[in-house]
Parts: structure tokens; C-alpha cells; sequence
């Protein structure tokens, strides 16, 4: 009379440990899946900065380029307006000799 008690038990047993190897392995399955899906966006998200940052140092490069050009030209016409001035005074002075 035991014996058949003892196999239920042992079924049940059984079952509840299957049962709980096959929960356990869903998630481990899941964390992998989770940090080999990570991993990858990692990657990629590592290439974007990258990618980003060359961009905003060729942005800079240019702006620099651009402002070294706008006081080159800046500076060229200050001295032709100051050569200009210098025109304008001899001129007047002139005027008031003569």
C-alpha cells in the first residue's frame, strides 16, 4: 500500500523539479538573448557617437575656417577704411592751407 503512495509522490516530485529546470532555463534563455541584443546596441550605438563626434569636430573645423576667413576680409577692409581716412584728413588739410 505504501509503494504506490511513494511513486505518487515521487511523480509529483518530479514534475515540480522538470517544471522549475524548465522555468529557470526560459530565463537564463532570455538574459542571453537580452545581453547578446544589448551587446549588439552597444556596437552600434558606440559607431553613432562616433560617428557624431567626427561630425561636430569637422563642424568646428569649418566654423574655425570660416571666422579666420570673416577677419581676414574684416581686417583688409578696416585698412582700407582707415587708408581712406588718412586720405580724407590730407585732403581737408590741404583744403584749409590752400
Amino acid at each position: 500500500m505504501e509503494e504506490p503512495i511513494v511513486m505518487f509522490i515521487l511523480t509529483i516530485a518530479g514534475f515540480v523539479i522538470a517544471t522549475c529546470f524548465v522555468i529557470i532555463g526560459f530565463f537564463i534563455a532570455r538574459i542571453v538573448s537580452d545581453v547578446k541584443s544589448n551587446t549588439a546596441n552597444i556596437g552600434k550605438n558606440k559607431g553613432t557617437i562616433e560617428l557624431v563626434k567626427q561630425q561636430q569636430e569637422s563642424d568646428i573645423e569649418k566654423i574655425e575656417k570660416m571666422t579666420q576667413l570673416e577677419i581676414k576680409v574684416l581686417s583688409e577692409k578696416v585698412g582700407d577704411l582707415s587708408t581712406n581716412v588718412n586720405r580724407l584728413v590730407d585732403l581737408m588739410v590741404e583744403q584749409k592751407k590752400g
